[in-house]
C-alpha cells in the first residue's frame, strides 16, 4: 500500500448489511479510509467458516450440484444486490470475504468483519462465530483482518451511536496498524468492546480464554444444550484468568487479541513416535 494512500478495506459482517454495527463501523472508517461494503444479505450469526458453495436447497439442486462436480464445473452463483452501503450478498461471512477480497478491484488492504452484537470471547468461540470467521478468512487469503464485536449482553436493540468506542477504535487501528509493520507479525486481530454503557477507556492485550462452557444434558427424554458462558456473563461471574479476553471485556475493557490463522501443527519427536506406533509407521 501506498504510505500516502488512504487504506482500501472490506466491511463484512455477520448480523446483516442492515445491522446498526456495520453502519456505525462504516460511518467511522470512512473517516480514514476508502470502504467497500460486501455482506450479508440477512442475519448469518454463529454460521462459522460455513459456505454457501456446495450447500443445497432441494433435491434437484443437489442431482445438479453432483452433476457439476462430476464435470468439474466447480463454480457456483451467489447472488446480490446493490446496496446504499455496498453489496448484500445471499451467502455467509466467509463467501463475503472471499468475494470481496478476489472479485472486487482494487483488492483491499484490510478486511474488516463486524461490529458484532454480542461479545466474540474464548477459543472455542472463534470458529463458531461469523464475524470471526470471515476475518480468519480473509488472513487464509493472505489479507489482513480485524474482527470487531461489542457485549450487548443485557443491553436491548443497540443503535448506531451505541457501537462509536467501536468505531473509533477499529478506526484508529486501521489508519496506524498497517503501516507500522504490525500484520506482518500477525494475521488478524480480534476486538472486544464492553457494553455500551460501561465506564472507562482501558484497553488490554489479551489471549483467548481457554475455558469451555458449552454443556448439554438429556431432561424428560430431550436434549438440551446450555451456554454457561452467557449465564456467567450476566452474573458477572466467570472463571477466566486476568490477561484473558472474556476477563478484560467484564472488568470494563477492550480487549485485543493478535492472533494467527490456525492450524498449528505439532511436531516433537514424542508425537512422531506415537503416531508411528498407532499407525504401523517405522
Amino acid at each position: 500500500m501506498n504510505a500516502d494512500a488512504e487504506p482500501h478495506v472490506l466491511l463484512t459482517n455477520d448480523d446483516g448489511i442492515d445491522a446498526p454495527g456495520i453502519r456505525a463501523l462504516y460511518d467511522a472508517l470512512t473517516e480514514v479510509a476508502t470502504v467497500t461494503v460486501v455482506a450479508p444479505d440477512r442475519n448469518q450469526s454463529a454460521v462459522g467458516r460455513s459456505l454457501s458453495y456446495g450447500r443445497t436447497s432441494s433435491a434437484s439442486d443437489g442431482e445438479q450440484l453432483a452433476t457439476d462436480m462430476a464435470d468439474a464445473t466447480f463454480t457456483v452463483p451467489v447472488p446480490h444486490t446493490d446496496h446504499e452501503l455496498g453489496y448484500a450478498i445471499d451467502g455467509t461471512p466467509c463467501d463475503c470475504a472471499i468475494v470481496g477480497v478476489n472479485a472486487l478491484e482494487p483488492e483491499p488492504d484490510l478486511v474488516v468483519s463486524g461490529c458484532n452484537e454480542g461479545a466474540n470471547l474464548g477459543a472455542y468461540v472463534f470458529s463458531r462465530s461469523g464475524t470471526v470467521s470471515a476475518a480468519m478468512e480473509a488472513a487464509f487469503l493472505g489479507t489482513p483482518a480485524i474482527a470487531v464485536s461489542m457485549d450487548t449482553l443485557g443491553y436491548d436493540n443497540p443503535e448506531p451511536a451505541d457501537f462509536a468506542r467501536a468505531g473509533e477504535l477499529t478506526a484508529s487501528l486501521v489508519a496506524d496498524a498497517p503501516e507500522s509493520g504490525l500484520f506482518d507479525r500477525i494475521d488478524y486481530l480480534n476486538v472486544n468492546v464492553p457494553r455500551p454503557d460501561t465506564d472507562g477507556d482501558a484497553i488490554e492485550l489479551t489471549r483467548p480464554t481457554e475455558v469451555y462452557e458449552m454443556d448439554a444434558a438429556c431432561v424428560d427424554g430431550r436434549f438440551e444444550l446450555t451456554n454457561r458462558l452467557w449465564q456467567q456473563m450476566a452474573n458477572r461471574d466467570i472463571p477466566d484468568p486476568p490477561g484473558t479476553d472474556r476477563h478484560a471485556v467484564l472488568e470494563g475493557a477492550v480487549s485485543v487479541s493478535p492472533l494467527s490463522a490456525p492450524y498449528e501443527v505439532v511436531e516433537s519427536e514424542t508425537v512422531e513416535r506415537l503416531l508411528g506406533r498407532v499407525l504401523g509407521i517405522d
